[in-house]
């Protein structure tokens, strides 16, 4: 006996608060009635000031956005139970005629379209990528979506030691430490003492910057401000998204202004812009019960983030004069990947550091929750700022509060007394100021800071994630002393437990001071080791085993190539490109990293196309799919151009001394190298750049302009040779020391002529010099001017602005040499044509699995029975259709009786409907690749049925049913329908060109 037992839910899950649908934008009638309320509004005069007016502007906007909802859905709801009731009375029936067989695939295709439509919007809220759009994916995305509200709500929490799922108790311990840990404990006493110390330390801001902060708000920062913010991201509490304030722009942005200079004027903001709803998210691999492992994100208006990102944008322009090079957070032009290479740098060449040499990582508790806001304002003053910027600054911060959602409602109000708003374009910024105060401080203490190679180096921040470096373990109480002293007056709290200390050196001791000495620390998201197999495990190894995971899980489903070829960057290239700026990538691992993306996009079966053809550009055949060796080779030439361009810079010090050595970076890069020979030591990481950059460098070699310094073939005991003194000198060609005779000159002249008297030197080059060259270069010494060669790729500076994707080609050139092997579209179109074939059909308004199916065709790779029967040894052969012919791809889409019976069809049909260009004729290859007339809105219109056509005989041939097409124009005008909703360029053009052309018609 089976028994089935209903009980209610303990922790019934609340709908959340209330977010504008995007969708409605879409409906005209929503649009006026929203334009009306503007102009409503903005002319009454009963509001006492403009911050009221807009107050009330947004209530009545939400207000007007619910009940369109409401009515949308209801007409949505009526529609659905309308197709099921005829899907239903259809399927009542015990034999159906075949106009019913047609008209419940209609019926059924309806109803999926409308599922699909609701699963767009889960996807919105998921913020998963909609790679599978067309297919049936409204089951997964609400289910994406389900997990993902579970994942983030909080059902239990540990509660003075145990756990606890009751809602009313864990509302009330989230409103206890929240309120708690946004109290202030500002000491004014402490940050006097501080600023006092500090204040002629910092430098200040000039006088230009200083009134770009002060000066008044125009219309057009406004909208600049306005379309930088992404659409489709998760509104404050008002529920109105940017999605809103673009679309409705024009009519609202006089009031929007008037409310801004108000603000100013006031110092005082609406009170929508003071509220904040923050959602907690889990940091990943922590106990989610604890609440401490909870990252509070604050979500807020979209009006407020408009506002706060006008004076980001002026606080970017000129941040850099008080901002420090060693703060690598937040600012155009910096880089994380500098501090971890710093690090790494001290390791790998730790055999030229003299001190004993400590790097001391802090932790502070909750950095941006904690940092008080008194603090920041004096910072402001500190390093310069006019008082309208730290006005609005105490504006935006003054009088602020926020609730906590939780799966039940949300928790009682509370004020933000300190730390700043995570999710507002300003505060990052501003944390950056209040941090660079350690930095001057660090900097400007009496601790033995870590010497390297000349230079001394204390501190390197990102945002508050802080190295210290020191001379040795001494100096720990001092620093932590000093950081103490910058806590009391900032708020921000050393979290002793967590800091580590890791030696630059080997150290015997596992504990200093209270703060474990480790041999793995993870800096910035990167395990860092002296043990190099310990860093490829942890950063390489164990990384691609949960990017093999994700890829499995999305194996289950159904996707086209072109998805897979998408997920592939998305689950898998994306994780390995943070630590490949930083660390070597071995072989064996670009080689695993490879086999399981190219794996998966052939579903783990054949690779029917060559890896060299696939990642080509679309023109030229390919589907852009990503080699990783040629992506972590453009990595590591963008590490060498940034090194280029500031070699003098901090974070390059060390390499620029160990490459100096050799004349300098640039020198080296300009000659014939080969790394293995060179007369110093160098990273596996500077190793590997150097292998990559020779790969693509073109060394176009001639006799006099090759120098003869870092020569691969110019050797004295198997290593190159380079003299500094010979160098400054000028010599760096054979010509050089070589008389109008074609001679080697003596040492005697060579002494007289340089003033250079080191024999041994001269000896050493002259013998490291192959005859060969010398007898090559002798003809020229009279006839040539010797020029270092410039630095080159394909004529292009190495120093310019190159795309990634220009560098990424230079390697796929290089590591797939291929040839266009198609010459079965070359019988019948020009190069120029064959590329826009391969190319254009990517960006028609069709769905991924059509291109799929046209993408294998044109490449003959479709799996029709001969190529099965000829590649695996399936036994039938014959036509699905016809089951005589045998099934070859050409017979298949073409030449089946059945199949050019329905071209037919489908030519007269367009024949009649709009005028053919004189060339377009039904032919085999017209068919089989499509059509380039000349005519882009015919090609688009053609190409685009054309496609869809094979797509339907594909289907045919699974469903074991003969093409007719009367059912593909069935089909297919419900995909006109479909456009109309599409926002597409070309999916904009179709629908004017089936609109004029009456397509939707009966054949």
């Amino acid at each position: 006996m089976i028994k089935l037992i209903i009980q209610p839910r303990n922790n019934p899950i609340n709908k959340g608060y209330w977010k504008f649908n995007s969708s409605l934008l879409e409906d005209e009638v929503y649009s006026q009635a929203i334009i009306n309320e503007i102009q409503k509004i903005t002319k009454d005069r009963q509001f006492t000031t403009q911050r009221d007016k807009w107050e009330f502007f947004k209530f009545k906007a939400r207000q007007i956005s619910i009940t369109h909802s409401k009515r949308l859905s209801k007409d949505g709801k009526q529609k659905e139970m309308e197709i099921i009731r005829e899907i239903n009375s259809i399927c009542c029936k015990s034999l159906l005629s075949e106009g019913e067989k047609q008209r419940l695939s209609l019926l059924q295709t309806s109803l999926d379209n409308m599922y699909v439509s609701k699963a767009k919007g889960a996807f919105i809220r998921s913020r998963a990528k909609w790679v599978e759009e067309g297919e049936k994916s409204s089951a997964y995305f609400c289910r994406l979506e389900k997990r993902r509200q579970e994942k983030n709500a909080v059902n239990k929490l540990v509660i003075n030691g145990r756990e606890s799922t009751n809602t009313e108790e864990i509302k009330r311990e989230i409103f206890q430490f929240y309120s708690g840990l946004y109290s202030s404990s500002y000491s004014s006493q402490d940050a006097d003492c501080f600023f006092n110390y500090i204040k002629d330390l910092t430098p200040k801001v000039d006088e230009n910057f200083k009134q770009v902060c002060e000066a008044e708000i125009t219309l057009e920062e406004a909208e600049k401000a306005m379309r930088s913010l992404a659409l489709d991201k998760s509104p404050g509490s008002d529920g109105l998204t940017i999605n809103f304030y673009r679309h409705f722009w024009d009519h609202l942005k006089e009031q929007f202004l008037l409310v801004i200079k108000e603000i100013s004027e006031l110092n005082i903001l609406p009170t929508t812009m003071k509220q904040g709803v923050i959602t907690l998210i889990p940091k990943p691999g922590k106990d989610a019960r604890l609440i401490d492992n909870l990252r509070p994100i604050s979500l807020l208006n979209s009006d407020y983030k408009i506002l706060t990102n006008i004076y980001a944008s002026r606080l970017k322009t000129g941040l850099n004069q008080i901002i420090s090079d060693t703060q690598s957070g937040f600012l155009k032009g910096r880089s994380i990947h500098n501090n971890i290479r710093l690090v790494l740098d001290l390791i790998d060449y730790n055999q030229l550091i003299e001190d004993d040499g400590f790097i001391l990582f802090l932790d502070f508790f909750k950095a941006f929750d904690t940092v008080e806001h008194k603090f920041m304002f004096q910072t402001l003053e500190i390093f310069g700022f006019g008082p309208n910027f730290i006005s609005f600054v105490q504006t935006i911060y003054n009088d602020t509060n926020s609730v906590v959602i939780l799966p039940n409602g949300i928790s009682p109000r509370f004020l933000i007394n300190k730390g700043i708003k995570q999710g507002c374009p300003i505060s990052p910024l501003l944390f950056i100021t209040a941090t660079e105060m350690l930095s001057i401080l660090i900097k400007n203490s009496g601790f033995s800071k870590l010497s390297v190679l000349g230079e001394q180096l204390a501190i390197t921040q990102l945002a508050d994630d802080t190295a210290i470096f020191m001379k040795d373990s001494h100096q720990i109480p001092d620093i932590i002393q000093t950081v103490d002293f910058f806590s009391k007056a900032s708020g921000l709290k050393l979290n002793l437990s967590k800091c580590e200390l890791l030696p630059v050196h080997h150290s015997d001791q596992s504990v200093l001071h209270n703060i474990p000495v480790r041999t793995v620390v993870k800096y910035l998201g990167v395990h860092i080791s002296k043990d190099s197999k310990t860093m490829e495990e942890m950063n390489l190894w164990k990384t691609l085993e949960k990017c093999k995971v994700n890829l499995n899980m999305w194996s289950q489903r159904d996707i086209s190539i072109l998805g897979r070829v998408f997920l592939t960057k998305l689950e898998c290239l994306s994780r390995f490109i943070y630590p490949a700026y930083s660390l070597p990538i071995p072989k064996s691992a670009r080689k695993a990293i490879n086999q399981a993306n190219f794996n998966f996009i052939w579903k783990n079966k054949t690779h029917y196309i060559k890896k060299g053809t696939i990642i080509q550009d679309y023109s030229a055949g390919g589907l852009k799919a990503i080699d990783f060796e040629s992506l972590d080779g453009m990595i590591k030439i963008n590490w060498l151009r940034s090194f280029l361009q500031n070699e003098r810079n901090m974070w390059f010090h060390i390499p620029s001394n160990i490459f100096s050595h050799l004349g300098g970076i640039e020198l080296l890069l300009k000659c014939d190298f080969d790394y293995r020979k060179l007369p110093i030591k160098l990273s596996t990481y500077h190793q590997q750049v150097l292998l990559y950059w020779k790969l693509i460098y073109k060394h176009n070699f001639s006799p006099h302009n090759t120098p003869i310094w870092n020569c691969r073939y110019v050797l004295c005991r198997n290593k190159s040779i380079f003299y500094k003194n010979w160098f400054d000198n000028g010599i760096w060609s054979l010509l050089h020391i070589m008389n109008d005779n074609g001679n080697i000159i003596s040492f005697e002249t060579f002494s007289s002529k340089f003033k250079l008297n080191d024999r041994k030197q001269y000896n050493n080059v002259i013998k490291a010099i192959p005859q060969t060259l010398i007898q090559m270069s002798s003809s020229l010494v009279q006839n040539v001017q010797v020029q270092l060669p410039s630095l080159l790729f394909d004529g292009r500076p190495v120093n310019s602005k190159l795309p990634n994707s220009f560098i990424r080609s230079l390697f796929v050139r290089e590591l797939f040499p291929t040839s266009d092997k198609n010459h079965s579209m070359s019988q019948h179109y020009t190069g120029e044509e064959i590329s826009k074939l391969r190319s254009q059909f990517i960006k028609y308004p069709i769905f991924p699995k059509y291109k799929e199916i046209h993408f294998k065709i044109m490449n003959a790779v479709y799996p029709c029975k001969e190529l099965l029967h000829i590649r695996f040894g399936f036994p039938e052969n014959n036509c699905s259709f016809c089951d005589t012919n045998i099934e070859t791809l050409d017979h298949l889409f073409f030449e089946c009786m059945y199949v050019y019976s329905f071209w037919e069809d489908f030519f007269f049909w367009c024949s009649s409907k709009f005028p053919f260009p004189i060339s377009i004729h039904l032919q085999k290859h017209s068919i089989l690749f499509g059509v380039v007339s000349g005519d882009n809105l015919f090609d688009l219109t053609f190409n685009t049925l054309l496609i869809s056509g094979k797509f339907f005989i594909h289907k045919c041939r699974f469903l074991k049913n003969k093409p007719l097409f009367n059912t593909f124009f069935k089909e297919i005008s419900l995909y006109f329908k479909s456009l109309t909703l599409m926002k597409n360029k070309n999916a904009i053009k179709l629908c004017i060109f089936i609109e004029d052309h009456k397509l939707y018609h009966n054949p």
